[in-house]
C-alpha cells in the first residue's frame, strides 16, 4: 500500500453506471447548480459517481466548471476546493462515442492529506452501492488509459481504489480500538459513580455499534457511536468533576493596583473602596483649561 499511495495526490478512475439531468451549469459563472437554477444555465448530466463524491464533501466550495458542457451534456470538468483537499472530476467517453451512459468514464483528481482523500473514497464507495474500479468496456478502457493516463493501468488502478478504502478503515477501526481502551480505563475509575452499571451498557453498546457500522462500511455511523462514547466517556470519568468555587465578596488589592488611593494592602470590601473620599474623582467629560485654551 505504500508504493500505491502518494502521500499528496490521487488519480482515479471510475466507471459511470447512471446519469439523470439533475443539475445545470450556470453559463454567466460557469458554476454548477442545481437543477432549479432560475439563471442563465445549460444541463449537465453529472453522473453517479461525481454526484456521490461531491456528497461526501463537507462544506465544499461551489464547483467550478474547467471544461463547460457542450452538446455533449456528459462532457465536462470541474473542480472544488473542500477545507485542504482539492478535487477534480473529468467526465469522458471511452467506449461508442458515449452514445450510452456506461461508455463515460470519470478520471478523479485529489490533491490533499491522505487521510482525508481515504475517507472521501471510503464514504463514496460505501454509497455507490457498485464498485467503481469494475467497467463494463475492459478493452475500451485499457485503449483510453494507454492514450489519455498512461501511468495508469486498469490493474493499479483498482489496487488504488482498494488501498484508500483499506486506509480509511484501519484509521476507524484504530480509533474505535483506542476509545474501547480509554472506556475500560475510566469504567474501572468509575465504578462509585450513581447509575455505574447503565453507564458501562451504554459505553459497551456504543463500542459495539461503532463496530458493527465498520463492518458494513458506514464511516458517519462510526463516527455517531464515538461521539455518544466520548460524552458518556465524559460524565463518568472522575478525573474531569471539578469543583464548583464561589466567587469571593471581597477584593484582595495593593497599594499599587489602586495606585495610592489607599495606603495599606490587604482586605478591602466593595463598600469601604466605594466610600472612601481620599480616592480622587476625575470628570473627563468636561474639557481641561488647558484644552478650552487651545
Amino acid at each position: 500500500m505504500e508504493t500505491l499511495l502518494d502521500p499528496d495526490l490521487s488519480v482515479l478512475v471510475a466507471q459511470v453506471r447512471s446519469a439523470e439531468a439533475s443539475h445545470t451549469m450556470d453559463t454567466e459563472h460557469l458554476l454548477l447548480r442545481g437543477r432549479h437554477f432560475t439563471g442563465p444555465n445549460k444541463v449537465v448530466y453529472l453522473g453517479n459517481v461525481a454526484t456521490a463524491l461531491l456528497a461526501q464533501l463537507p462544506h465544499p466550495d461551489t464547483p467550478r466548471f474547467l471544461e463547460p458542457t457542450g452538446f455533449n451534456e456528459q462532457r465536462w470538468t470541474i473542480e472544488t476546493t473542500s477545507g485542504a483537499l482539492e478535487v477534480r472530476i473529468d467526465s469522458k467517453a471511452y467506449w461508442a462515442f458515449g452514445l450510452v451512459t456506461s461508455g463515460y468514464l470519470n478520471i478523479i483528481t485529489l490533491k490533499g492529506p491522505l487521510h482525508l482523500r481515504a475517507r472521501l473514497i471510503f464514504d463514496t464507495v460505501s454509497s455507490l452501492g457498485h464498485r467503481p474500479w469494475e467497467f463494463s468496456h475492459w478493452r475500451s478502457l485499457n485503449r483510453f488509459l494507454l492514450k489519455h493516463a498512461p501511468q495508469v493501468t486498469s490493474k493499479s488502478n483498482e489496487l488504488h481504489w482498494k488501498n484508500l478504502v483499506e486506509a480509511a478503515r484501519q484509521a476507524l477501526s484504530d480509533q474505535i480500538a483506542s476509545m474501547a481502551s480509554r472506556s475500560e480505563e475510566i469504567m474501572k475509575l468509575g465504578e462509585e459513580h450513581d447509575g455505574f452499571e447503565a453507564w458501562c451498557l451504554a459505553i459497551q453498546d456504543d463500542v459495539h455499534m461503532a463496530q458493527q457500522a465498520l463492518a458494513e462500511d458506514n464511516g458517519p455511523g462510526v463516527e455517531r457511536a464515538l461521539a455518544r462514547l466520548e460524552a458518556s466517556l465524559i460524565q463518568l470519568d472522575p478525573r474531569l468533576e471539578s469543583p464548583h468555587v464561589d466567587a469571593p465578596m471581597e477584593r484582595f488589592a495593593t497599594e499599587l493596583e489602586l495606585g495610592g488611593g489607599l495606603a495599606v494592602s490587604g482586605v478591602i470590601s466593595p463598600t469601604e473602596l466605594a466610600q472612601d473620599e481620599s480616592i480622587p474623582f476625575v470628570d473627563l467629560s468636561s474639557p481641561s483649561p488647558e484644552e478650552e485654551e487651545q
